[in-house]
């Protein structure tokens, strides 16, 4: 039998814990994300990834229509600030 967060919406629930407690300011989580992912990965393979994103789309998604209903805006108009604020990100980035 495999871990809890073996299940991808467990893991998904995991990974958005360990990214509420990084918010909160560096400290000791940082850098347990990327631990949690490769111990995915080496007990699931790398497929496993695929259903972890598929997930996390998803549950982004839902809060984003959460969101919507909320606050009476449109799901796609939140959801193309999210985009354009993304790709406004990779603007600001330097070129390497």
């Amino acid at each position: 039998m495999g871990l809890m967060y073996d299940d991808p919406q467990l893991a998904a629930l995991t990974l958005t814990r360990i990214a509420a407690e990084e918010s909160e300011g560096p400290g000791a989580m940082t850098g347990r994300m990327r631990e949690v992912m490769d111990d995915l990965v080496q007990r699931n393979g790398a497929g496993y990834l695929a259903e972890l994103v598929i997930v996390l789309a998803r549950a982004r998604f839902a809060a984003l229509d959460d969101l919507a209903r909320a606050t009476g805006t449109g799901t796609a108009e939140l959801l193309d600030a999210v985009e354009i604020e993304a790709l406004e990100g990779l603007a600001d980035e330097p070129d390497v």
